[in-house]
């Protein structure tokens, strides 16, 4: 088989049939190379029975609880597709998939394809990504992954609930020898729903998660790295936004109280450079070297 669309629903039950109908559309006239498998992380709202009564034919996985973002791994382990398409329940491929396709089996050594995503939170165009740029990240609601790269990497990590999955894959993805790459010639709509949407919960995990990656798999100068995205993370205070600053340090603390249980698994120094290279949030500040001095003690 082709490729498999993978997408994880919670509590979005409208949204998800609008998705699965216009996944439906896209391919139509080659459906018998694809297959669309649905994970519900343990909806209320009847989505599992929606699929069951509209979408026949879509593979369901009742998952039991919400897991967040690893669900996915449960569709990966499921689908039977040479590619993964990972979309969100909100958001769906206009065109450029066919190309998209073509492109990864022309690049044998692309592991994931970030597709061009033009509307919802985060865009291609925040990035002012070029086509076929080297990444180190991809938006999680457009992008195919190459089921080779899942068989050696495994799939996102079961330590992250939500947010900063996809950079936290793609430096293993690199770390594996895989590129990450842009495909400029597609559209992916994401409408963004608002329900389960929260600029705290966001910026907690996004601080921890970020912290956490530094930590778990950086060999050469961690703790540096770790105390610049903490700055970096606090130089929103300098704009007024208190609020925002302060769900930074709940994020801060909630990594130093999971970093005992996360396992060192460090990846190479050349992945980490350019992780370093290509993620803001870990470049140096300009009041960045205050705190640097601190990093000597904790370095392993």
């Amino acid at each position: 088989m082709k490729a498999s669309f993978v997408i994880v629903n919670y509590n979005r039950r409208e949204e998800l049939i609008f998705t699965l109908s216009k996944t439906k559309e896209l391919i139509k006239e080659d459906d018998n190379d694809y297959e669309i498998i649905v994970v519900d992380n343990a909806s209320t709202d009847g989505s599992a029975d929606a699929i069951k009564n509209h979408f026949p034919d879509v593979i369901l996985i009742e998952n039991p609880v919400n897991t967040g973002a690893p669900a996915w791994n449960l569709g990966f382990e499921k689908a039977k597709g040479d590619y993964f398409i990972i979309i969100d329940d909100d958001s769906h491929i206009d065109f450029g998939l066919k190309e998209a396709l073509a492109y990864m089996d022309t690049n044998q050594d692309v592991g994931v394809l970030a597709l061009n995503v033009v509307s919802g939170p985060y865009t291609s165009d925040m990035w002012d990504w070029e086509d076929g740029q080297e990444l180190v990240g991809f938006i999680g609601c457009g992008a195919i992954l190459r089921r080779e790269t899942y068989e050696k990497i495994g799939g996102y990590a079961d330590w992250m609930f939500l947010y900063v999955n996809e950079w936290e894959y793609s430096l293993r993805c690199i770390n594996a020898g895989y590129h990450v790459r842009f495909f400029a010639n597609s559209k992916v709509t994401h409408r963004a729903s608002k329900t389960h949407r929260s600029s705290k919960r966001l910026r907690v995990f996004v601080t921890k998660h970020e912290l956490g990656i530094v930590y778990k798999h950086f060999s050469v100068n961690r703790w540096k790295y770790i105390f610049r995205i903490m700055i970096n993370n606090l130089k929103i205070l300098k704009y007024g936004q208190f609020k925002y600053g302060w769900y930074n340090v709940i994020g801060m603390f909630k990594f130093f109280q999971m970093r005992k249980s996360l396992k060192y698994t460090p990846v190479s120094a050349q992945a980490q450079q350019v992780f370093v290279e290509n993620f803001d949030i870990t470049k140096k500040s300009a009041f960045g070297f205050i705190f640097e001095g601190l990093t000597k003690k904790f370095r392993k």
